[in-house]
């Protein structure tokens, strides 16, 4: 798959649908996709593919969670 950048708008828009708070808690805290600036641009841009990663990673810790709530309500 081919990688494109977005700007904040479209991440907010159509990938992840969060507050742009949010949003700025995440990167600031490096829990997110790292933003790339280009040269003579004003806005931060975001890997689609770094993104995706960043959303598959959220549903692993989510299963990993789930897993776990399960052994302890085994016991």
């Amino acid at each position: 798959m081919e990688d494109r950048i977005v700007k904040k708008t479209e991440v907010l828009n159509e990938y992840i649908k969060i507050g742009e708070t949010k949003l700025d808690e995440l990167i600031k805290k490096g829990n997110f996709a790292k933003p790339i600036f280009i040269d003579g641009y004003a806005h931060a841009l975001y890997s689609v593919k770094e993104i995706q990663q960043w959303i598959e990673d959220q549903k692993k810790k989510r299963n990993i969670w789930n897993s776990l709530l399960k052994l302890f309500d085994e016991q």
